[in-house]
């Protein structure tokens, strides 16, 4: 592994007691514990003075571990890791996690970014859009169920575009309830409103960077929300979402924004070709203010079976691209999954049955499965920061009736509309 800075235990915010029957409301904050790491000491003079701007030490000129260079995060049984890899100088990669529980129903939200290399502080991209994603995905379920205004979350055709709304036509809540596509809030709300607030903040973080220093910092992104047996996974640019399940369903749910992916789908070359030639991660797509303009891809996912949804830098990926072989390295949490769905379970959280409890407990098999996932793509070379987070699921009893995996409900290899990024409160890029 790369670096050794401690683990992090759980951040926790309530906005009211459990005793008092309020919501729990926890998240992770990658900036916070970057900033309280204590100093790393040089492994070859012991100096813990500051480092130079190239991340050497200033008294022996070795370079110094970073804080940055390998943190792992859990949130109840969700868990995610960063890692610089082997060939990089820096992690540029960020990843959060956050979770509401009130009534019963637990509601994920899990954002991974990627910094462009090529960009200039592109770290701070991915950290900003990592951190505002997850803010807002979980300030938007606290709100009251609202009818839409602006922008539907989903284009209810899946048409290219959002769909605009007249506010006059959905004044009366009791006539929206009928309408295809609400994109309510809160607890009684749709998924696709989270993702819709989560896709907008981490886009309008990325560019306010832009505003200042003269250069344009990017990053990737990829997000899920999740409740019960339902999620909806967003992205922009080649960051990755795949499900894993041990009844070989595990797919990956994702398309990349790359150059290798839209001229194998224009039909010039063969995925294969595409994918050999110099150009093939060139991205299409990011976020920044020099981005192309458009929505987010987005996915309804609806699952039937337990399993892992996994979110990934292209530093996992690019080692570990084969969805069957990302769920046999994430077996032993899968057959956790599959024990925890043969109990008298009536919700959709994993929590009671894969979270550890206490010191004594055993290993968090979440944490587990992520770290042998990221030790499989070291092992393989490791040749970029690799980023990933896993979010349990165990779908409700309800929902045993469905296929294993389905996709927008009308088959596995479509889009749906997508979620727009250029809403209200979105800067003009």
């Amino acid at each position: 592994m790369a670096g050794t800075p401690p683990i992090p235990g759980e951040r926790t915010g309530r906005a009211a007691s459990a005793a008092d029957g309020g919501p729990l409301v926890e998240r992770t904050d990658l900036r916070a514990h970057l900033a309280a790491g204590a100093a790393v000491p040089c492994p070859q003079c012991g100096d813990l003075a500051p480092v130079e701007a190239d991340g050497t030490c200033p008294s022996c000129g070795t370079r110094r571990p970073s804080p940055r260079d390998h943190v792992e995060l859990v949130i109840g049984a969700a868990a995610a890791v960063t890692d610089r890899g082997l060939r990089r100088r820096r992690n540029e990669d960020a990843v959060e996690l956050g979770r509401r529980v009130e009534g019963g129903v637990e509601t994920w939200v899990a954002v991974v970014c990627d910094g462009v290399a090529s960009a200039r502080r592109g770290d701070e991209a991915a950290l900003a859009a990592a951190s505002a994603a997850v803010g807002a995905a979980l300030e938007t379920a606290a709100a009251p169920a609202t009818p839409p205004t602006g922008f539907r979350a989903v284009s209810a055709s899946h048409d290219t575009g959002p769909v605009t709304i007249d506010p006059d036509a959905v004044a009366d809540p009791a006539a929206d309830e009928d309408r295809p596509g609400r994109a309510g809030t809160g607890l009684g709300g749709e998924l696709d409103a989270l993702a819709t607030a989560a896709s907008a903040a981490g886009a309008t973080a990325a560019a306010d960077l832009g505003l200042v220093g003269g250069d344009s910092p990017a990053c990737t992104y990829v997000a899920a929300v999740v409740r019960g047996g339902d999620a909806v996974v967003s992205w922009i640019g080649d960051s990755r979402a795949y499900w894993l399940a041990s009844d070989g369903s595990s797919r990956i749910l994702s398309t990349d924004d790359s150059w290798a992916e839209e001229i194998a789908n224009a039909g010039l070359m063969s995925r294969e070709e595409a994918a050999r030639d110099r150009r093939a991660h060139v991205l299409t797509r990011w976020l920044g203010r020099d981005a192309p303009g458009g929505p987010a891809h987005a996915r309804r996912v609806r699952l039937g079976v337990p399993g892992l949804l996994l979110l990934c830098s292209d530093g996992l990926w690019n080692h570990l691209p084969d969805p069957a072989v990302l769920a046999r390295l994430a077996a032993p949490a899968l057959r956790e999954l599959g024990v925890a769905d043969d109990g008298d379970r009536v919700g959709g959280s994993a929590e009671a049955d894969l979270a550890p409890g206490g010191a004594d407990a055993p290993e968090h098999p979440v944490r587990a499965a992520a770290l042998a996932l990221l030790g499989a793509a070291l092992d393989d070379g490791g040749s970029d920061n690799a980023t990933l987070a896993l979010v349990p699921i165990v779908p409700p009893a309800e929902a045993r009736d469905r296929p294993s995996v389905a996709v927008d409900a009308r088959g596995p290899d479509e889009r749906t509309g997508p979620i727009p990024l250029d809403g209200e409160g979105v800067v003009d890029r």
